[in-house]
C-alpha cells in the first residue's frame, strides 16, 4: 500500500517502524527538521520536511494516488485537517487521525476522518506495550469493542514453537489471523506448523495478549524439562 504519515515524532517514527516489514511505500511529512534527519538517517522512507496542512506539500508528498493517510502530530486541529485535505481535495479512501483529547474522536468522526483514535487510549498503549512485553505489540484496538490485534515474534523454546495450530492450547477468545516468514506471509489453518522466528498476528480479547506472549515468545520450562529427560533417558545402559 501507499501509505502517508503526517508527524514524525515518537508516534510517527514507531508506526514507520511497525509498517515497514510488510512492505509498504511510506512517505513521511514532518515540520521538525531534527525528526527529519532521525528519520531520514534510521529509517527507509521518504521524508518531506513541511506543515502537513498545507495543500502543496500534501501534493508534492503523492497524496493523490495514497491508499491510506494517517495524521499523528501533536495538534488535534492539524491532525484534522490534514485528514479533510487528503478527504476532499486528493480523494484519499481511508484517513486515520490521532486525537490527543478523547472527547473530540465522534468530532472527528462526523467531520469526515475514517478512523479517530485517542492517543491515551491507543497509541499510548501501543508504545508502552512494545517496552512492558517484549516480542508483543497491540497493533490495534477494535473500535468499541474489547478485543485487539497484536503482534507476537515466536521465540525457539517457547510453548507454541514447532506446533501445529490444530495442537496448540491457546487462551480462550484468540484466534491467529497472520503469520509472516521471511519475505512470504500466510493465513494460517489447523495443520500450519508455527515456526522459530515467525511474526504472528492474532486477535483476542483485551488482556489475554499476556498468555499469548508467554505461550509464543517466552522459553517453555516444561519443554526444557522434557529435553533433559530424553538426554538422561539416551544415557542409561540397556538392562
Amino acid at each position: 500500500m501507499n501509505i502517508i504519515i503526517i508527524g514524525g515524532g515518537k508516534i510517527g517514527y514507531y508506526l514507520v517502524k511497525t509498517l515497514l516489514p510488510n512492505k509498504h511505500r511510506i512517505t513521511i511529512v514532518e515540520k521538525e527538521p531534527a525528526y527529519c534527519m532521525k528519520i531520514a538517517n534510521e529509517l527507509d522512507v521518504a521524508v518531506i520536511h513541511g506543515d502537513g496542512t498545507d495543500i502543496d506539500i500534501l501534493q508534492n508528498c503523492g497524496t493523490m494516488g495514497a491508499d491510506v493517510f494517517i495524521a499523528v502530530t501533536g495538534q488535534d486541529e492539524d491532525n484534522l485537517i490534514a485528514c479533510q485535505l487528503a478527504k476532499r481535495n486528493f480523494k484519499v479512501k481511508r484517513t486515520i487521525a490521532r486525537v490527543n483529547n478523547p472527547k473530540n474522536i465522534q468530532v472527528f468522526e462526523k467531520l469526515g476522518v475514517d478512523m479517530a483514535m485517542s492517543s491515551t487510549s491507543l497509541f499510548a498503549e501501543l508504545i508502552e506495550k512494545e517496552i512492558d512485553y517484549n516480542g508483543v505489540r497491540t497493533m490495534i484496538r477494535l473500535q468499541r469493542g474489547d478485543m485487539v490485534i497484536v503482534e507476537l515474534t515466536v521465540l525457539g523454546g517457547s510453548a507454541g514453537c514447532g506446533k501445529k495450530i490444530k495442537d496448540m492450547t491457546l487462551p480462550t477468545e484468540s484466534v491467529l489471523i497472520s503469520i509472516i516468514r521471511g519475505d512470504a506471509s500466510y493465513i494460517p489453518n489447523g495443520h500450519t506448523i508455527v515456526r522459530e522466528g515467525d511474526t504472528l498476528f492474532a486477535l483476542c480479547k483485551q488482556g489475554t495478549h499476556v498468555e499469548l506472549t508467554d505461550y509464543f515468545s517466552r522459553p517453555d520450562p516444561d519443554a526444557a524439562n522434557r529435553e533433559k529427560g530424553k538426554d538422561m533417558d539416551k544415557g542409561k545402559e540397556p538392562a
